[in-house]
């Protein structure tokens, strides 16, 4: 599989607050936005 980068435009303080909780967690931020994308695609498919 391909990877490929995406820009987003988020919140200052939500972003800084997400890597927080992120790290602390040990969750790779790219890995769970992919998972809320194909979550979100599943639902389409009914």
């Amino acid at each position: 599989m391909v990877r490929k980068k995406l820009t987003l435009t988020i919140d200052e303080k939500i972003l800084r607050e997400y890597k927080e909780f992120c790290e602390k967690e040990g969750i790779n931020i790219s890995k769970r936005v992919e998972k809320y994308m194909k979550k979100d695609l599943n639902k389409n498919e009914i």
